[in-house]
């Protein structure tokens, strides 16, 4: 589960989310801080900082650095974050959002990596790097919106064979907001990805 309390970890500690997260936890649900990175344009400080309230205030199980930039210039500005985030973090999971195929050298920094954010009508084009083959699917998440309900199961088969072991569809656009609610086939959906991906 991924936590953002308003665009980051905001300026306070908000109970309500505190109490959310506690539930969460006490499921077993590992929750993820969220944190943009704006394509490494932001400074670390300012993401180490929000990763110390993130723990502090909401004891989080590590972080989501959205807006990843996904090249080799930036690898050593990811390598230090994730480095702070697993000091500060007790066995921290790491996300990285380049959204879409980064240099594989990424895949040695975070857990996750969100190889695909897009709609499905370029999901269905998009070329799969042949060193894809060398990780687990459970290090690739794909997140496709604007999935008609009738594509919903063609879009699960292809980010299997794409190694995909994180998915999330919806029939939201990407504009304005494809995680404003949850997609119209959500029930349908939490049933079909666990059994085929």
């Amino acid at each position: 589960m991924f936590l953002n309390v308003d665009n980051g970890v905001g300026t306070a500690p908000v109970s309500h989310f505190q109490t959310l997260v506690k539930r969460a936890h006490a499921r077993g649900i590992t929750v993820l801080g969220y944190s943009s990175t704006n394509y490494g344009a932001r400074s670390i400080a300012s993401v180490e900082t929000e990763v110390r309230r993130y723990e502090a205030w909401y004891k989080v199980n590590g972080i989501f650095l959205d807006l990843t930039q996904g090249t080799p210039g930036e690898l050593s500005y990811y390598r230090t974050l994730a480095t702070f985030i697993r000091a500060h973090i007790r066995n921290a999971v790491i996300w990285l959002n380049p959204g879409s195929f980064p240099a594989p050298s990424f895949m040695s920094i975070a857990n996750v990596v969100m190889v695909f954010e897009g709609s499905y009508a370029t999901y269905t084009h998009t070329q799969i790097p042949s060193w894809v083959k060398r990780f687990r699917p459970a290090q690739f998440a794909h997140v496709i919106y604007g999935t008609p309900q009738s594509d919903l199961a063609t879009a699960i088969r292809l980010a299997r064979a794409r190694r995909a072991g994180h998915l999330y569809v919806t029939n939201l656009p990407g504009s304005p907001d494809p995680y404003g609610s949850l997609a119209s086939y959500w029930p349908q959906e939490a049933a079909d990805i666990p059994s085929n991906c």
